[in-house]
């Protein structure tokens, strides 16, 4: 019997098949597409964390805000962990500053003029009104209460004491208006020419008015971010974020505090 030599076995294609492989102007062009995407996928990431960083303080201010309002609003006691991350107070006005610096917090500039050693302090000093009358000389004067916070929510890792100068920090305004309602012009009774009826009803506007004034009061905080160290002082950059709501209840000067105010809510003079 006839052999059949190996070679003569294989098929035809079989024997005339070449190894494949890409060649470098292939590997070039895949390359350059990389390049491109690479190009534009490293454009788009600063966009992408800044984003990400602006929705992130957005969500801090917003639960910050929230917490402050109903804080003050509410007269709030028992809040000592605010000492954590107040670090200063200051109610400044025409007749000089004040300030108020917490102990366990950052070293202050001068000597303390008071301690914010517990949350009443704290919470105290934030409703300090902004108009005020000076009793011997019957002026007013506008008040302006600033605090410098870090953040109460957020990262557990900003909360250590080593983290202090790295942590998430705001500028807290706190304003705390008498409630005016009705313009001064319709509660004017000196003026000519009007009715009897006239003059009742605006007499009914200014009493209506005393008492508002002496029970209600506009709570208005602005909070602004970030704080920015420059020398013995800090920068306040971005926009400010607003929080507006109504006191109901009378203002009482804090006992422990005499810069302070309490706010007594649900509670209600007769005005004279």
């Amino acid at each position: 019997m006839k052999q059949i030599p190996p070679a003569a076995c294989q098929r035809p294609a079989a024997r005339g098949r070449k190894n494949a492989a890409f060649t470098m102007v292939e590997i070039a062009l895949c390359l350059g597409v990389i390049a491109f995407a690479l190009v534009a996928i490293i454009g788009v990431l600063p966009t992408g964390l800044r984003v990400q960083r602006d929705n992130r303080e957005d969500t801090i201010i917003n639960q910050e805000g929230l917490l402050w309002v109903d804080a003050i609003r509410s007269g709030a006691r028992g809040l000592d962990y605010l000492t954590n991350f107040v670090d200063t107070i200051t109610i400044s006005n025409a007749l000089g500053v004040t300030n108020f610096y917490n102990p366990a917090g950052l070293k202050p500039p001068t000597p303390n003029v008071g301690a914010l050693t517990n949350g009443r302090t704290t919470i105290d000093l934030l409703t300090f009104p902004k108009v005020m009358v000076i009793p011997k000389s019957q002026r007013l004067i506008a008040n302006r209460v600033t605090a410098r916070v870090r953040a109460i929510s957020g990262s557990a890792a900003e909360k250590s004491k080593s983290a202090l100068d790295m942590a998430f920090a705001y500028q807290l305004v706190s304003e705390v208006v008498p409630l005016e309602v009705y313009p001064p012009e319709l509660k004017n009774l000196n003026v000519s020419g009007i009715s009897d009826a006239e003059k009742v009803a605006r007499t009914n506007l200014v009493r209506l008015d005393l008492n508002r004034l002496s029970n209600f009061e506009e709570l208005r905080l602005t909070l602004q971010v970030p704080l920015i160290p420059k020398g013995a002082g800090y920068d306040v950059l971005g926009a400010p974020r607003t929080f507006r709501t109504l006191i109901s209840g009378i203002l009482i000067s804090a006992p422990e505090v005499p810069e302070g105010y309490l706010v007594q809510p649900s509670s209600f003079i007769q005005a004279p």
